[in-house]
């Protein structure tokens, strides 16, 4: 037993050791994480951040800000869901290690500065990304260009002789093609229930808590 104990002692002190010499570089290449948070007890379920980011992220199709301009599928990144009496806004949480990134195989999910983007054109909506996310904070829906469908090329549906519409994976972006600011769903929302929440990740804690079970 007590040779046990010396050999688990002597292997912590490598570790520490190994930390301490690589902790100062590898700490230095922290990356600040960002995704907005709800406060579900207080959401009324108006769904006013649905509408805001629809209208932020769909300006290519010509949508304006009077009513009528509306020519495509209200398709929002943040999706307000019922459990009950109790709403709760659905988002991406912009993952560390995002599974999403890991499941796609066509590479066209990517982490820029602590924020996980989705590159339209090269996702070829398989639907990967959709199993992966733990969350359900991805949803796979039709692309519209100026108001009209796109096609997806060499797919077809023979019944009918016509291409069949082209689709991709979407999820919250944290309005990253905006001009700084919040993410749209947070101005939007009535009763401040979504905020941004930034967290400085570290890949190598100073201090790390380990537990060992020796065979004994």
């Amino acid at each position: 037993m007590s040779g046990t104990r010396n050999m688990l002692h002597s292997s912590a002190n490598t570790r520490s050791a190994l930390t301490s010499r690589m902790g100062a570089a590898s700490r230095t290449n922290a990356v600040a994480s960002s995704f907005v948070v709800a406060d579900a007890g207080h959401c009324i379920g108006c769904k006013a951040c649905e509408l805001a980011c629809f209208a932020v992220h769909i300006q290519t199709n010509g949508i304006g800000a009077s009513v009528g301009t509306v020519s495509v599928p209200v398709v929002p990144k943040v999706y307000v869901v019922r459990a009950g009496d109790t709403y709760v806004p659905v988002q991406c949480r912009h993952c560390e290690n995002a599974p999403c990134a890991h499941a796609c195989p066509v590479q066209a999910i990517r982490q820029e500065n602590g924020v996980v983007m989705i590159d339209e054109e090269l996702c070829i909506g398989c639907t990967s990304c959709v199993l992966a996310c733990p969350f359900g904070a991805i949803e796979v829906s039709t692309v519209y260009r100026e108001g009209r469908v796109m096609t997806q090329p060499g797919l077809t549906d023979r019944a009918a002789h016509k291409a069949l519409p082209r689709t991709a994976a979407g999820k919250c972006d944290l309005c990253a093609d905006t001009n700084g600011g919040q993410p749209a769903c947070v101005e939007a929302c009535p009763n401040d229930v979504l905020r941004l929440a930034i967290v400085e990740s570290d890949p190598l804690p100073e201090r790390r808590r380990e537990v060992f079970f020796p065979r004994l």
